[in-house]
């Protein structure tokens, strides 16, 4: 087989531009195929956020007409690890990173999903560059499927959906943006209200393939009892309706990049280690790690994320009040809803052996992977989640929900414990659960070694999604 020619666009990739675990994919995920033989390319929009960080070569520009009037939009490039990375610049749209109003930030996704197929056409005249495949990535480039009909350009697609609850939902005035009529789309007869249309739902239906980011996750959204969510119609009809193996949803789980989260070679932590002297190692990252939080030498559980519902700091919380008995440190590492944040506030001031640092640290993230004894994720649902896989790398064993990408990535008892989801006084018991297994010290070293030794490099992931690639060439 001749080599698979892949665009991957989406709204962030690392190191370039990052909010959350579709950076890290971004820009690890590319690296992995290139390395597998994949000619992959990647495009995303030129912030202001990047480019007052980096300084591109500009190589061309095209022109695209949106909302009736002619935008111009400028390609420059970078090579990041043997992969080719595309910024498109345009400043009344692409400038903001984050738009505040949901209605510009729906015109500025439907420009660039706009540029992006012009963009196809632009690497093909000039770089004699034809993608055969262009890899989408949850809402923000949902329309691509539906933009690439509409111009007849016959390229297969593929739409990741990482989060299933970002849906891009908004004014149907968006189509007037691209000159689409409602005829030409699937899913807005189904809106409600009628005036709004789901930019994700409009994707999943028009890709030529849809995948998410864990087998167990697949499964989960996929199910009749999502019917509370407006988006699962769409989902069950690629499933169900006539769509055959082609209309099913295929998980993959993702994966996290060795070169960024190794111990062995981490510039950030105190004492660098990998599983022949693993104790040693932990033990010098543990007091660095206590001493500059003022913490006293006890087991220490961690959280590290987002402070969202989805994550379930309400849980930990709870949980938190119930085991205040109990000699153990708890450091917690996020920001984010400021309702959230106040509540891990007043349980950190109400116990002097809970720690919060509510502005997110790379530095200190690190520094909390290598020094803690246990990671606890009470998250409601989780897609994949990357957190359980970089602690388990730093010898962090993980107490998680048994949901998603949690339950696909963690060996219940072998290397990482898990719990019925939404329930605080399972976690409790799993807190203490943990206690009694380091207390073992033969398990506990058993359970951190075979946690080190899991291979969650993105090797894996990426031949499947090769093999995957493979399967939709042709079936356009």
């Amino acid at each position: 087989m001749k080599d698979l020619k892949v665009l991957i666009t989406g709204y962030e990739a690392a190191p370039f531009y990052k909010r959350g675990g579709l950076g890290d994919v971004m820009g690890s995920l590319p690296k992995a195929l290139v390395e597998i033989g994949v000619d992959a390319k990647v495009a995303i929009p030129y912030y202001n956020d990047i480019k007052n960080k980096y300084h591109f070569e500009k190589q061309g520009e095209f022109e695209v007409i949106f909302g009736g009037r002619t935008e111009r939009v400028s390609v420059f490039f970078e090579k990041s690890v043997n992969v080719p990375f595309y910024f498109l610049e345009n400043k009344s749209y692409l400038s903001l990173s984050k738009a505040k109003d949901k209605t510009k930030r729906m015109g500025q996704f439907a420009f660039f999903d706009l540029a992006i197929v012009e963009f196809i056409r632009w690497l093909g005249t000039h770089h004699k560059w034809h993608a055969d495949i262009v890899h989408c990535n949850d809402w923000h480039t949902a329309l691509i499927p539906l933009i690439l009909d509409k111009v007849k350009l016959k390229t297969s697609t593929i739409l990741t959906i990482h989060n299933l609850l970002y849906q891009g939902i908004g004014s149907l005035k968006v189509l007037d943006l691209l000159d689409i009529k409602d005829q030409e789309t699937k899913v807005l007869k189904r809106g409600v209200p009628a005036s709004e249309m789901n930019v994700l739902g409009e994707g999943i239906i028009h890709a030529t393939r849809v995948s998410t980011v864990s087998p167990s996750y697949a499964k989960e959204i996929a199910k009749i009892e999502h019917d509370h969510n407006p988006i699962s119609p769409f989902l069950i009809e690629r499933e169900h309706e006539g769509l055959g193996r082609h209309g099913k949803i295929i998980g993959i789980l993702n994966g996290i990049d060795y070169d960024i989260w190794n111990p062995a070679k981490d510039e950030s932590i105190f004492h660098k280690f990998d599983v022949s002297n693993w104790e040693v190692g932990k033990k010098d990252n543990k007091d660095d790690l206590l001493k500059s939080l003022g913490l006293e030498d006890r087991p220490t559980f961690c959280f590290v994320g987002r402070m969202a519902a989805q994550k379930g700091l309400d849980i930990l919380m709870k949980a938190i009040n119930r085991i205040s008995h109990l000699d153990i440190n708890v450091i917690i590492l996020g920001s984010g809803d400021p309702r959230i944040e106040r509540s891990v506030l007043t349980v950190a001031k109400k116990f002097s052996w809970v720690k919060a640092e509510l502005a997110y640290s790379e530095d200190l993230a690190h520094k909390i992977y290598a020094g803690s004894d246990f990671i606890i994720i009470p998250s409601r649902y989780e897609p994949c989640g990357l957190i359980q896989m970089i602690a388990m790398r730093y010898g962090t064993l993980p107490i998680a929900s048994n949901t998603g990408g949690l339950k696909d990535s963690i060996a219940n008892g072998k290397n990482g414990l898990l719990f019925e989801k939404g329930k605080s006084i399972r976690l409790k018991k799993a807190i203490r659960h943990a206690l009694n297994i380091q207390k073992d010290i033969i398990r506990y070293r058993k359970m951190v070694a075979a946690a080190m030794r899991k291979d969650f490099s993105w090797d894996k992931s990426a031949v499947l999604y090769k093999k995957l690639y493979g399967e939709m060439i042709g079936k356009i």
